[in-house]
């Protein structure tokens, strides 16, 4: 749809509406905008399960044409509702008892249905979000830091909210200091809007006041000219980029069903066939995806259905396509990891409590609202399952030793440039003269912040980068020390600065595995600057001196790297 836009924009079959018509919305809790009183969810011997245009939904259509529902004694009839706000008032009045959406979108509705005594129970993850979703910015925003004071553009009740509240806050970034602008859609509607402009996309080709936008994939793509830093031609922003995609961001939005608590109470043997009957799906679709070549019409026939369902056009299969490669599909494991905590801290409770305290800063929520899982047992929901013992270890996402080769070579082209440009947050962790060891009681507030961005953004790349001070080289500099003498120094203090960054990544995985959290070890490259970044040239406190011995842990958006940091296959 967003290249059709494009297209449209160019042959000048349709213009975009000036700035001034910009149709906002004001923020405020779902509770207070919908009206809909809670009904009994209708007695029958079918139900009705929505979808969203999402590739985990693809899924879903899988065990409808598979006929998965009704060999396990379902009656269930799939439809498609992107308006959240109707899916809501359907699932309040006993049109169906589910509820489809990201964890931000569920949290949102959570509020809605307590007001009706009704609460919500999670009963199934689908996906992660890994590369659908992005955070585009102008070009005088190169790091998260700098939205303070900013403007940010997204869809209200979306699946953008707990994204954009993530990203700020991990860069430490009051949400009180952003200025956020809320659109009733997604991306540009197929339908006519008078002129206005009702998207955050489309506003942010318009509107030069408004610093970045949340975007679907395929619009940050046309933003940004590609991904490449947008041109300024038509449905592009003259040196617009990509700051943040799920790709890096990987394990922010997650897609769930709940289900209403008291249909869930007297249905219990139901909803656990519906979940078992979804993660059959999910492997079955997965094994026909591996083997699409052999059996192409069986794959044919679903893209086409699915693009008919999602995008409302049959022929619509490579954006079928597009969905699913930008999702990860969870599984057996991956749904024992949410709702347990096994091996993850990117829990339904973690997910939680951090969407509705930013929901509560910003008016979103008025209060919390507890938000249960279904508290499976997973020996009875693996039933018919073949992949149940195949627990997911971390992948090996990069070459680390190509990578801390591409890192030296850019730290001695421009150490400075190396510090700005693509990184996203940073942990810091100052250690005493001559240290050599870190241990996990010292440091374990450091490792824990460390852990969780890691965790949280696990498509990125964490340099562990080890820094000396500076005084002992300066002061031999000043007392007439050789050239030779001078580099001699450098390069012990590079070497020293080195041995400490390996001595602290290795006290970070030692302090995972302590803590039975998953890491992939590749996501953590070691290098030694030794003095060419001080933080004060030269120190002239203890304090300062003391901040210059350091290690930082720099997590890098790497998503724009053509060679060394391409991901393994």
């Amino acid at each position: 749809m967003s290249v059709l836009v494009t297209l449209l924009l160019c042959l000048g079959l349709i213009s975009a509406a000036p700035a001034q018509n910009l149709e906002t919305l004001q923020a405020k809790p779902l509770v207070d905008q919908i009206r809909v009183k809670a009904k009994p969810v209708k007695s029958g011997n079918s139900f009705k399960v929505p979808m969203i245009t999402w590739g985990g939904d693809v899924a879903t259509i899988h065990a409808d044409q598979q006929k998965l529902f009704k060999k396990n004694n379902l009656n269930a009839e799939i439809f498609v509702e992107n308006n959240f706000a109707k899916q809501v008032e359907a699932c309040l009045k006993g049109e169906t008892p589910y509820l489809r959406g990201t964890m931000g979108m569920i949290n949102a509705a959570a509020e809605v249905f307590q007001k009706n005594g009704v609460d919500l129970v999670v009963v199934y993850q689908m996906t992660w979000s890994n590369g659908g979703d992005a955070m585009v910015v102008r070009k005088n925003v190169r790091k998260p830091q700098r939205l303070k004071g900013k403007t940010v553009a997204l869809q209200l009740y979306g699946p953008h909210m707990d994204y954009a509240f993530n990203i700020l806050k991990t860069a430490g970034v009051p949400l009180s200091s952003v200025t956020f602008k809320w659109f009733s859609e997604l991306t540009l509607p197929t339908f006519d809007t008078d002129g206005k402009i009702i998207d955050p996309v489309n506003a942010f080709l318009e509107d030069d006041s408004i610093d970045a936008a949340m975007a679907i994939i395929p619009d940050a793509m046309n933003l940004t000219s590609g991904g490449r830093g947008g041109t300024g031609s038509a449905g592009s922003v003259k040196g617009a980029k990509i700051m943040v995609s799920t790709k890096t961001a990987s394990r922010v939005i997650a897609d769930v069903y709940a289900v209403r608590a008291d249909y869930f109470k007297n249905n219990r043997a139901e909803v656990e066939r519906f979940v078992n009957t979804l993660l059959q799906a999910q492997e079955s679709l997965q094994t026909l995806l591996q083997n699409k070549a052999s059996q192409q019409a069986r794959y044919q026939q679903l893209m086409s259905r699915s693009a008919d369902l999602l995008m409302g056009a049959p022929q619509a299969v490579p954006d079928v396509e597009g969905l699913l490669a930008d999702c990860e599909f969870v599984g057996f494991q991956g749904n024992v990891a949410f709702f347990t905590g096994k091996g993850t801290s990117r829990t339904l409770a973690k997910l939680t409590s951090e969407i509705q305290s930013a929901f509560k800063e910003v008016g979103l929520m008025k209060q919390s609202v507890k938000i249960e899982g279904a508290g499976w047992q997973y020996d009875k929901l693996s039933k018919g399952l073949k992949f149940v013992n195949a627990a997911p270890q971390p992948k090996k996402k990069f070459d680390t030793k190509k990578v801390a080769a591409k890192i030296e070579s850019q730290i001695s082209a421009e150490a400075t440039e190396w510090a700005e440009d693509d990184t996203l947050f940073q942990v810091e962790i100052n250690f005493a003269p001559n240290q050599s060891t870190f241990s996990e009681e010292q440091y374990a507030s450091d490792f824990s912040k460390a852990l969780e961005i890691a965790q949280t953004y696990g498509g990125s790349l964490i340099v562990v980068e080890g820094h000396s001070d500076p005084l002992g080289i300066l002061r031999a500099r000043e007392k007439g020390k050789t050239p030779v003498e001078v580099r001699q120094m450098e390069q012990k203090a590079k070497n020293l600065s080195l041995e400490r960054s390996k001595s602290v990544r290795q006290a970070f995985l030692s302090f995972a595995a302590h803590n039975k959290m998953q890491v992939d070890e590749s996501q953590f490259v070691s290098v030694g600057l030794g003095v060419v970044s001080p933080k004060f040239s030269p120190p002239r406190t203890k304090e300062e001196w003391a901040a210059n011995r350091r290690v930082v842990f720099r997590i890098k958006q790497v998503e724009a790297e053509l060679d060394e940091f391409v991901p393994l296959k």
